[in-house]
């Protein structure tokens, strides 16, 4: 073990030596230092930097007005035809685009599922679940008038634009 240790020690002091020896290969000048030049020299190191950081970065574009999308319900069945005109009352509470009024406490509907929509509006008819703002506008509605409806609502998109 002790030969292993001092062969060891002697292989460390021998690269330990080779390498104090590195210094003779580094340029020497014997100019007197300036310090003037020392600090353009570290300017002109900062401004490559900044220019290589600002290379890195991405390029943005000018912000462009965003325009509106104009969201609408592709009436191609006739169950949707009749489901956007029975919406049609629906809009004064629950809006447009089905996103609901905080102001007439009416829940977002738009983009629900159409068996949901169509529950929801059948237990309120039947009393099971009571709902007084919504029942002049329900009572007469019938199981198709509910399903028809029910689709539109669910073309609607759930995000509001």
């Amino acid at each position: 073990m002790n030969k292993l240790v001092v062969f060891i020690l002697v292989v460390s002091f021998f690269i330990a030596l080779k390498g104090l020896n590195s210094y003779k290969s580094i340029e020497v000048s014997n100019e007197p230092f300036e310090y003037s030049k020392a600090e353009n020299a570290y300017k002109n190191r900062l401004k490559t930097l900044a220019a290589i950081e600002e290379a890195k970065r991405p390029k943005v574009k000018k912000e462009q007005k965003v325009k509106k999308v104009e969201f609408k319900v592709a009436l191609d069945t006739p169950a949707l035809k009749r489901g956007f005109k029975l919406y049609s009352k629906c809009i004064v509470c629950h809006g447009k685009l089905g996103a609901g009024k905080k102001s007439q406490n009416a829940p977002k509907i738009g983009g629900q599922f159409d068996w949901y929509v169509s529950l929801q509006i059948s237990n309120m008819q039947k009393g099971i679940r009571v709902n007084k703002a919504m029942e002049p506008y329900i009572k007469k509605l019938s199981s198709q008038d509910i399903a028809d409806l029910s689709a539109y609502i669910s073309k609607l998109p759930w995000k509001a634009l």
